[in-house]
């Protein structure tokens, strides 16, 4: 394995650490103990615990924006497009699988909790999660306008304005979600698709006939 693979594996090690246990409390021995390595094999390739929490997190990052703004599938109606992101859980377990790391349906709130971490201690985080966000919603509004021309959606429909709709229910609901235990997001999801969808399809009923 060379060097640049070693790297990698070492922040995908560490990014599943710090998703489930506390960052001011954990220590280069507690990481290294159970990353299995020793501690010079980490500053082999990190100066300091924060520089590995920060190379781990933009990792993170670097797949987030590869899956959810270049990766949104261009080529499948936009019914189909809203129905894949509503699937929450799938959502989340192919995140897991991106990364190569253990992963269930309850990633979101691991992910929540190493950006409200990473934010508070590292300020320059805050530019890159702008750029999943903007980037997310340029993409969404970019096929959203595809539809339109396409004639799926209706010709009036503010593009802009359901992208930033459907991204701000998607990190409502990964927010409440890590707090509470009352809703069922992987009911829920589908059923916020299917509202959106009868108030921008430019013909619901016709859709939901085939």
């Amino acid at each position: 394995m060379g060097s640049s693979d070693t790297k990698k594996q070492l922040e995908l090690k560490a990014l599943q650490f710090f998703s489930e246990n506390d960052f001011d409390r954990s220590n280069l021995n507690d990481i290294a103990r159970a990353l299995g390595v020793t501690k010079g094999a980490i500053y082999h390739y990190f100066s300091s615990k924060d520089d590995l929490f920060l190379a781990s997190v933009n990792h993170l990052l670097d797949v987030m924006m590869d899956m959810f703004t270049k990766g949104l599938p261009r080529d499948i109606p936009v019914k189909g497009l809203l129905e894949n992101l509503f699937q929450m859980e799938e959502m989340m377990i192919a995140l897991a699988r991106a990364l190569g790391i253990k992963g269930d349906v309850d990633m979101y709130r691991n992910t929540l909790y190493l950006f409200l971490t990473g934010t508070k201690k590292f300020p320059q985080l805050t530019d890159r999660l702008d750029e999943l966000y903007t980037g997310f919603i340029d993409s969404l509004e970019n096929l959203l306008n595809a539809g339109i021309v396409r004639g799926e959606l209706r010709r009036d429909v503010d593009a802009r304005a359901i992208a930033f709709e459907i991204t701000a229910f998607y990190e409502g609901a990964l927010l409440l979600g890590a707090f509470s235990h009352k809703n069922d997001y992987t009911v829920l999801g589908p059923r916020v698709c299917s509202s959106i969808w009868r108030r921008i399809a430019a013909d619901p009923e016709g859709e939901e006939d085939e």
